[in-house]
């Protein structure tokens, strides 16, 4: 059981047009930061690390990266 419950979309104004944009492109928002939004500069921090990891224009193609990613969750047992 979560400690903490996921907050809903809105809950941080300031983060509010981030996830609305994630969920018009497709995407979902994770729980985990739903919750870390009583944090915004978590959030804030979580997206640019993943935008640094995901750079396309590093060494190691993108596609590989999320291929690393789906192959490393499934194996933990993680839905994402």
């Amino acid at each position: 059981m979560a400690r903490l419950a996921p907050l809903p979309i809105g809950a941080a104004p300031e983060l509010k047009e981030t996830f609305e944009k994630m969920q018009a492109s497709g995407h979902y928002v994770p729980n985990s930061q739903l919750i870390l939004q009583r944090k915004p500069a978590i959030v804030k921090a979580l997206r640019a690390l993943n935008a640094a990891v995901f750079d396309p224009q590093g060494e190691v193609g993108v596609g590989f990266k999320r291929l690393l990613a789906y192959v490393a969750s499934r194996t933990h047992g993680c839905h994402y």
